[in-house]
């Protein structure tokens, strides 16, 4: 994985926050590893991981654990591993001394961003920044890809040698049943991932609603 991001915000009306996780990688399938998003909170993983790893980090916060407690001891004894995420409370990150540099990570108000093998520090600047001030009237799973796009366009994975990657976003909204489809999105294999994230999910919502319309029609 290269550069990830998760968040957590407020939902009007709502007891409980929304979470979200994007990344983007030089790499195949970084949705089948990285991201991983429930209901009490969000963790992204990174260098030597498998998915295992996030699920039982989501399996520790369902628990009533706090995601600096997940995250201390994930990192123990894990030089190679990255690991980072937010709680309902808290944000907290890891990166192994022996991750692929360049190799860092950092938090704000509500989301933590990380990255390895990135072109340049600016790349995670690039991230946070683009998801705090970008579009922020528009739904989160825009915004995160946005975030994503931002920092591809700062030099995102400096392994660009590398034929294709990917790219992927998921957002778990509380009390929304059901979750709409294009809230778990995923590219697998592309030369253009960020760019073609972006595109499912334009295509993505407008399917969804254009068969939730008609649903609706049907029953009426």
């Amino acid at each position: 994985m290269t550069y990830s991001l998760c968040v957590r915000e407020q939902v009007a009306g709502a007891d409980a926050p929304r979470f979200g996780v994007a990344a983007a990688t030089r790499l195949p399938a970084v949705g089948s590893v990285c991201p991983h998003v429930s209901e009490q909170g969000a963790v992204a993983t990174a260098g030597v991981t498998d998915a295992d790893l996030g699920l039982r980090s989501l399996a520790d916060l369902a628990a009533g654990r706090r995601i600096d407690d997940v995250v201390a001891t994930r990192a123990a004894d894990a030089p190679t591993l990255q690991i980072h995420g937010v709680d309902a409370h808290a944000t907290a990150a890891h990166t192994g001394a022996d991750c692929r540099p360049v190799a860092t990570h950092a938090s704000g108000d509500g989301y933590s961003v990380a990255g390895t093998s990135l072109a340049d520090d600016e790349v995670l600047a690039a991230l946070a920044q683009g998801y705090r001030d970008n579009e922020r009237d528009a739904p989160l799973v825009r915004r995160l890809i946005t975030a994503l796009a931002a920092a591809e366009r700062a030099g995102g994975d400096r392994r660009t040698d590398l034929p294709v990657g990917s790219a992927a976003v998921v957002v778990t909204t509380p009390g929304s049943e059901p979750e709409p489809l294009y809230h778990d999105l995923r590219v697998d294999a592309n030369e253009s991932p960020v760019a073609e994230l972006r595109e499912t999910y334009r295509r993505a919502k407008h399917g969804y609603e254009a068969a939730l319309d008609r649903y609706q029609t049907e029953n009426s």
